[in-house]
């Protein structure tokens, strides 16, 4: 009996050996926006070659690794030892810097990720007073409908496009941050910054936005769009042209 088992034993060693030196076939993943496929590889499997044998192992043992912007993923075997790893990953609003380090929240303003990375497409958020932040809790700030706004603006970046010098270009690629003051919240695309004012038809100013952008290309300033008023047939706008900088000597 005790032969029995030793053989039952061995035959389990050797089977698990023969599988941690069968090389993986394709890796392919779905999902990713955030990470590089070589960044995935690296968080999921680390830096074992026997990758097909590490994330059968993952999968009978639920060891799935805990990854920054992740919530979650799945592991799908396919043909010829192919893996294909489905991404199911946080939806991000935007970020804060604090304390040398980016707090990204999601749309409910809760802080999903306190990281040094810089995340393309999530747009930093500045003028928020906040003296602490907790990841997995709500960020501390006092107007709640800020979130809201970040909200409507950063969707409104990410879905619409513009003719931009010639060539129809995403306004995400052009907008850099969203910055809230006392006269309330502004959008800058690096030479020019767009003040929207309250949130009070927030979408309006955003579409009006979109359509006088392009006639500003190349252009330095502030557009003012805080005095919108809802209904106007031919919409008031301000264009303020920023003083050239003084040169040396002048």
């Amino acid at each position: 009996m005790k032969k029995w088992l030793l053989a039952i034993l061995l035959a389990a060693a050797a089977a698990l050996v023969i599988l941690a030196l069968i090389p993986a076939g394709t890796i392919r993943y779905e999902g990713n926006a955030y990470y590089s496929e070589e960044e995935l590889t690296k968080e999921i499997f680390g830096d074992s070659k026997p990758r097909f044998f590490v994330a059968l192992l993952q999968e009978k043992l639920g060891g799935h690794k805990a990854i920054p912007f992740v919530d979650h993923y799945e592991v799908q075997f396919g043909r010829g030892r192919s893996i294909t790893v489905h991404l199911y990953e946080r939806s991000l609003a935007g970020y804060l810097r604090f304390q040398d380090y980016n707090l990204y929240f999601d749309w409910s303003g809760t802080v999903v990720e306190s990281s040094r990375q810089r995340i393309e497409d999530v747009f930093e958020v500045t003028g928020l007073a906040v003296s602490h932040a907790v990841v997995g809790e709500k960020l501390p700030v006092t107007d709640s409908n800020v979130i809201d706004t970040v909200l409507s603006i950063s969707q409104f970046l990410k879905t619409e496009t513009i003719q931009w010098n010639g060539e129809e270009t995403r306004l995400a690629d052009l907008a850099e941050k969203i910055r809230f003051s006392s006269e309330g919240v502004s959008v800058s695309f690096g030479d020019i910054d767009v003040l929207l004012g309250s949130a009070d038809s927030i979408d309006s100013k955003l579409f009006l936005m979109a359509d006088i952008l392009p006639e500003l290309a190349g252009r330095k300033g502030t557009l003012y769009l805080d005095n919108y008023q809802s209904g106007a047939v031919r919409p008031h706008y301000v264009f303020k042209e920023s003083e050239p900088e003084a040169q040396p000597g002048e």
